[in-house]
């Protein structure tokens, strides 16, 4: 089946209460090598759309009411410790965003220099000592590297100014101030341009240090030494004359433009991609964005061992410094569209190591016959299976060594089952997956029953060999039952499991060209009796087709190697059973024997009768996923629809 292309609503944000913003967004205040970037670019309209989206209104559910308070309440007692230290509530703490918040994480700044030791000094008392010993040589060495590879945090708080929010934020600084006083850290403070940095340090500039500023109704906290001055220093400079056209700019409020300013997060390239191919999908300002550099972050943590020597040159071997970055955006859509989320990886060509694995082909999205229509998800993907088991045995001999791959996986099964996973299982895949999940009572935490199946390009080949498989397993471990005119192999389950989890069926079975393995009788019993005909299939049912041609939409013409359907509710209810079962209560009860956290939540389960599920589904609708392979990277999209009225 092709994926229809519809143009969806564009969304409800102009009917939203909006924050004024004075604040330039945090990818133009954050350095260009940040690791670790999220930004809410407006928490007012986040929190208005929160309260129009299914979840919110099924929160507001008059049936819902008295649970959400009493939870509220719950969460407020158990933070009530915590608030009473700053001296602030939680629903204070909450009130205090207004406008853009935003998180970041960077370089921490180089250590200051130790002070030279006089030669006077006794031994082993300072830095440079002729007299250390080597075990304080290597300590001191270590101390070094660990703040020459340090991290340090940012975070940007709009508040907007003379008003309720900006006078708690103040408040709660304060308290903080005083905490760290009581700690013995030391105050400073720097004048930057025409506003004043405040800073808490440990005595000698050794250890934590904390750092703020206020600038137009914008607080900044710093974590590291210089976190927060140079966000400072950044913002200071994108006044200055030459940079007064980036104000300008500064209007759209976008991460998408490249602006190069001290090197901010947004001249970044690899960020520019991400926020491009993110953002830009898109007709309107996401309200979140988020980009990660892991091979940054694991660089600087491997850096901070002293066996970096050792380890990076496996890492690089691996491939992993072709990831560039990962990022993306989260939008809020309308009448149709609930909610939308694209995240892109960015990727160096060519692609070897590790990413010699990474091998997705176009899949044809249409489900085969034996879906059932009922199910909670259905997802399906297309992979070049012989290539990248050939790039995976390369990999694990080039670091196991030769021949390591037979011994590991060819040479097992070969002994236990007499049968040739290189020469007999891979070359008969044709590459497909398709996995079914469906929801199945009792209320547990697996209670999602799960079928995985690949589709073969010989089937009678693949009878052949689950027969020989039978002949080498116990007898107890593969017993034979005819379901449907279908031979399912049924396998004896190994261990009993608590209340709180469902014990699974697990089995296989041959079913057209298609190797199944499910843990649930039911869920088999229900794809055989679908590619029957006695169930509806899910390629006739309407949500299905109204989520198939959505996709399509934001395809734009690409190929998908990945995608996904799965109806919201379902997903839901797995928690809210469990959240209303006596089993679960009961489980909290006993542990909250030992645990005052669990003993509240498990009192207010107790104590509190959850509604019907059933009453609560008419606010859920459907979602899917996709994912499509392209020179640059790989692109991931998942759309919320609302329910249909």
């Amino acid at each position: 089946m092709a994926l229809d292309r519809t143009s969806s609503d564009t969304g409800d944000r102009a009917n939203s209460e909006s924050f004024d913003s004075n604040c330039p967004p945090a990818s133009r205040l954050l350095p260009s090598d940040t690791y670790v970037y999220l930004r809410i670019r407006d928490t007012t309209d986040l929190k208005a759309g929160f309260s129009r989206s299914s979840l919110g209104k099924m929160l507001n559910d008059p049936a819902m009411r008295p649970f959400v308070s009493d939870t509220y309440e719950t969460l407020s007692e158990t933070l009530a410790e915590f608030a009473s230290q700053i001296g602030l509530s939680l629903d204070e703490l909450l009130a205090i965003p207004q406008g853009q918040i935003a998180l970041g994480v960077v370089p921490g700044a180089p250590p200051e220099a130790e002070p030279t030791p006089a030669p006077n000094r006794g031994p082993n008392q300072d830095a440079g000592n002729p007299e250390e010993t080597d075990e304080e040589i290597a300590r001191r060495l270590q101390r070094q590297r660990r703040q020459q590879n340090s991290f340090a945090f940012v975070l940007i708080v709009e508040t907007g100014e003379k008003n309720d929010s900006q006078a708690t934020m103040r408040e709660l600084l304060a308290e903080i101030g005083e905490l760290s006083e009581k700690n013995q850290f030391v105050r400073g403070e720097e004048k930057i341009g025409e506003h004043t940095l405040t800073s808490w340090r440990r005595p000698r500039g050794r250890g934590q240090h904390l750092e703020w500023f206020e600038r137009d109704g914008v607080f900044v906290i710093g974590v590291g030494r210089r976190a927060a001055a140079d966000v400072l220093e950044r913002w200071n400079e994108s006044d200055e004359p030459r940079n007064r056209k980036e104000a300008a700019e500064r209007a759209r409020d976008t991460d998408s433009q490249i602006v190069e300013i001290s090197g901010n997060l947004s001249s970044n390239a690899d960020f520019g991609v991400v926020m491009t191919r993110s953002v830009s999908a898109e007709a309107e300002t996401p309200q979140i964005t988020f980009f990660v550099h892991p091979y940054a972050i694991a660089q600087k943590i491997i850096s901070r061992s002293g066996s970096a020597f050792f380890i990076m040159p496996i890492v690089d071997t691996l491939g992993a410094e072709k990831i560039r970055g990962i990022g993306g955006s989260i939008f809020r859509g309308g009448d149709l569209v609930e909610n939308i989320i694209h995240v892109h990886v960015v990727i160096d060509p060519p692609r070897d190591g590790f990413f010699g694995v990474v091998r997705p082909e176009a899949v044809e999205p249409t489900p085969p016959n034996w879906v059932p229509a009922d199910v909670t998800k259905y997802t399906t993907a297309q992979w070049d299976i012989a290539t990248a088991s050939d790039n995976l045995t390369k990999i694990v001999d080039r670091f196991a060594g030769e021949g390591s791959f037979d011994r590991f996986a060819e040479d097992r099964i070969k002994a236990r089952l007499d049968v040739s996973l290189r020469d007999e299982v891979i070359p008969n895949l044709t590459g497909r997956y398709v996995g079914v999940q469906r929801y199945q009572l009792p209320a547990a935490w697996n209670a999602l029953a799960r079928l995985d199946a690949l589709q073969v390009r010989d089937a009678d080949k693949a009878n052949e060999l689950l027969k020989k498989v039978k002949t080498k397993l116990p007898a107890s471990d593969m017993q034979r039952e005819n379901i449907g005119g279908v031979e399912v192999y049924f396998m004896q389950n190994s261990r009993e499991l608590p209340d709180t989890l469902r014990t699974p069926q697990r089995s296989i079975a041959l079913i057209d060209d298609y190797l199944m393995l499910a843990d649930s009788r039911e869920l088999i019993e229900q794809v055989i009796k679908t590619r029957a005909g006695r169930n509806s299939s899910l390629i006739d049912d309407p949500d299905y087709a109204l989520m198939i041609s959505e996709l399509g939409a934001k395809l734009e013409g690409e190929k998908p190697f990945l995608l996904n359907f799965a109806r919201d509710a379902d997903s839901y209810r797995v928690f809210y059973d469990m959240a209303a079962s006596s089993t679960f209560s009961e489980t909290l009860l006993r542990r909250g024997e030992n645990n005052r956290v669990a003993k509240r939540f498990g009192d207010l389960l107790d104590r509190q009768q959850l509604p019907s599920f059933d009453e609560l589904r008419k606010y859920f609708g459907v979602s899917g996923s996709f994912g499509y392979d392209e020179s640059g990277g790989l692109h991931f999209g998942l759309m919320n629809l609302r329910p249909l009225e």
